[in-house]
């Protein structure tokens, strides 16, 4: 069997990775996981083993300073209950050592002033690394620092590599996007590939495959199915709002939003439900988010932070949120889906561009766009996104290609050499 290396930072993309590493394990590869910050805690609650730049510090040349460095960085203790403060020690010295090697001493500290972590690419550490370990393949998804460094490294030392994209990747294109970057990248959607086939990329470089997180969405969406055709039409109907925070700015672009735009929205939803009591609405609030209502109608309530969301879903007749993934997820079951498109984020997560949600801008016309799309099924086929179910197995198809493939390249060099 191979041996692969993986990485990922925490949240979305190493819960995407989750499923590709269990069926690798069981197909008898030989795994070798860098667990990124959060990412850690989730392997060890899923009983994975794995690697963190705690490890990695014998691949210093002076892992007495890197320490010390990271201590000056990360202050008296770690940020986050779920990274060691080891862990961010380790991570912050390593990043910054490597930061050094790349702008001189001098620049790194202005660089570093100005774009803080952002600023990372450890691309000499991963390149030891990968050295020393001798994968076969390396997987990454589409974070970048360690993870964009490790593609660019692998193709520095000639080991083929996979990117996984988790979903839009419209900041993450200006370097996925490079010729290139990495053997192979797999991608949630038609949407998505024309996106990197855009920038430059060929098309038989970019496979649709869907996201591995949305596999446990098929049962459901089967549920969801004949719960649609079963139900008679009626005035009655359930919706769901979506919340998130909206940040003052754009943490990539600087683009200005509006923090109070959340709120806004529960008052214009609430004041909605006052005029339709056959309605129902259901407020599901980020679980970042602290929000106090005041009183509210009969046909009104809030989803319990505890309350699965799965659970909720089967039972809603629309969806509308801003750029949260419950609308995509909403898609995919083929619930329909209004977006209102004034976040920071909407370019991001562009729902109603891809052809997934009804789009609003004006939050006037928010009640008119309800009545025009509650009870309709939302078709999640005619926005080229894919079935839902089979995007590990396809993942584990494309993975074994680049296999496949450097094998033979090594036989045929071996019979070059003799």
């Amino acid at each position: 069997m191979s041996k692969i290396v993986l990485a990922a930072y925490g949240g979305g993309h190493i819960n995407m990775l989750l499923p590709i590493i269990k069926k690798l394990d069981k197909c008898g590869h030989q795994l070798k996981i860098l667990g990124l910050t959060t990412a850690g805690s989730v392997l060890k609650n899923n009983a994975i083993d794995y690697v963190g730049f705690n490890d990695l510090l014998f691949l210093s040349d002076e892992p007495d300073s890197v320490l010390e460095k990271g201590r000056e960085l990360v202050g008296l203790s770690s940020a986050s209950s779920l990274i060691s403060y080891e862990e961010s020690v380790a991570y912050m010295g390593l990043s910054y050592s490597d930061l050094e090697v790349f702008y001189g001493v001098e620049q790194a500290k202005v660089v570093y002033v100005n774009k803080g972590r952002q600023a990372f690419y450890p691309i000499f550490l991963m390149e030891k690394f990968l050295r020393n370990e001798q994968p076969d393949l390396v997987i990454a998804t589409n974070s970048p620092r360690a993870e964009r460094a490790i593609i660019d490294a692998a193709r520095k030392v000639g080991i083929p590599s996979l990117c996984i994209v988790d979903l839009f990747a419209l900041q993450e294109v200006h370097w996925i996007g490079q010729q290139g970057y990495a053997d192979k990248v797999c991608v949630l959607s038609d949407y998505v590939k024309q996106t990197f086939v855009s920038a430059g990329r060929s098309s038989d470089e970019i496979v649709v495959t869907g996201n591995p997180v949305f596999d446990k969405l098929a049962d459901l969406r089967t549920e969801v199915s004949n719960r649609q055709l079963q139900e008679t039409p009626s005035c009655r109907h359930t919706i769901l709002w979506a919340s998130q925070p909206e940040p003052e700015k754009h943490p990539f672009t600087g683009k200005c939003g509006d923090s109070e735009l959340p709120r806004n929205i529960d008052a214009a939803l609430i004041k909605i439900m006052k005029k339709h009591p056959e309605w129902e609405l259901v407020i599901r609030f980020h679980p970042s988010e602290e929000v106090h209502l005041d009183v509210l109608p009969a046909n009104v309530r809030i989803s319990p932070k505890n309350e699965d969301l799965y659970s909720l879903l089967q039972n809603v007749d629309l969806v509308v949120t801003m750029t949260s993934t419950v609308g995509l997820e909403a898609a995919l079951l083929g619930l329909p889906v209004v977006t209102i498109d004034r976040s920071v984020f909407t370019d991001d997560a562009p729902y109603s561009a891809m052809g997934i949600s009804t789009g609003v801008s004006d939050l006037d016309r928010l009640e008119a766009t309800i009545n025009e799309v509650v009870g309709f099924k939302q078709v999640a086929e005619i926005a080229s996104l894919p079935q839902v179910g089979q995007a590990t197995n396809k993942i584990i198809n494309v993975i074994h290609d680049l296999l496949d493939e450097k094998h033979v390249s090594k036989s045929n060099q071996i019979m070059r050499d003799l």
